[in-house]
Parts: structure tokens; C-alpha cells; sequence
């Protein structure tokens, strides 16, 4: 530890230390510093000081505005291959408001039993079939075998 500090004593001997603290530096700093604050203190302009205020929500405004130009250019991009309906909308309107009202809970019945009617031929007609097969003594594993 001693030739530590041999060295270390050699070595600031033989090179001094190159920063100084100029003549009155510290009696001066307070008043210089004041200065300063003094100097900065004046008044600006008013538009600055509007400009100062407005800065942050001009930015926002502006980054929202993109985002929003971004987002709709973008969609009509990914939507511009999409079908429209076959007729205006004030045709379809028309459709709507006119066209439902010639419509009786009467007929919705009729319809709705007609279906039902359509679903009991199928399976009268599907029953024939069956019956066909069975009377003709057709093995199930060969019609099975042939669908």
C-alpha cells in the first residue's frame, strides 16, 4: 500500500493537475447567476407565448388527424372489393317500409304451413321408396354398396 502511494505521489509531481478555478470564479457566480435570470425573466411577445401554449395540443391534434387518415384510407383499401346491394338504398327503403306492409299474418301462416305440407310429401314420397325395396326384396348391404 505504501508503493501505492509513492506512486501516486510521483505521478501527481510530475503531472499537475491542468483545470483551475479562475481568479473570483465563486465571488462572482451569484451576481452573474442572477443576471441571467433577470435576462431571461423579460418579456417575451405574445404570440410566442401563445405559441408556447398551443404546441402540445396543435401535436395532438395533428397525430390524431393522421391516425384518422391512416385508419379510413386503410379501410377503404381493404373494403373497396366488397359487393354493394343490387339496388339504392332508397329503393331497399321503399322495399322495407311499402312492400312488408302488403304482407298479412295471414299469409306468413300459409306459408309456414305450405312448408310443412312440402315436408310431409318428401317423406310420404320417401316412405314409397322404402316400401318399393322392401317389397322387392333388395338386400339393404347392396343398395347401401351402390349409394
Amino acid at each position: 500500500m505504501d508503493k501505492f502511494l509513492e506512486q501516486l505521489d510521483k505521478i501527481k509531481e510530475n503531472n499537475p493537475n491542468p483545470f483551475e478555478v479562475p481568479e473570483g470564479y465563486f465571488d462572482s457566480l451569484p451576481s452573474r447567476i442572477q443576471d441571467k435570470i433577470v435576462a431571461n425573466s423579460e418579456k417575451r411577445p405574445v404570440f410566442k407565448n401563445i405559441l408556447v401554449v398551443l404546441k402540445p395540443q396543435l401535436a395532438f391534434a395533428a397525430a390524431f388527424i393522421g391516425i384518422a387518415l391512416i385508419s379510413i384510407v386503410t379501410l377503404e383499401y381493404v373494403f373497396k372489393d366488397k359487393t354493394t346491394l343490387p339496388v339504392s338504398n332508397g329503393v331497399y327503403t321503399r322495399i322495407i317500409e311499402v312492400d312488408a306492409s302488403e304482407y298479412s299474418e295471414q299469409h306468413f301462416i300459409d306459408v309456414l304451413l305450405d312448408e310443412n305440407k312440402q315436408n310431409t310429401e318428401k317423406k310420404n314420397s320417401s316412405d314409397e321408396y322404402i316400401n318399393f325395396l322392401v317389397d322387392e326384396n333388395i338386400d339393404y348391404t347392396t343398395l347401401i354398396d351402390e349409394l
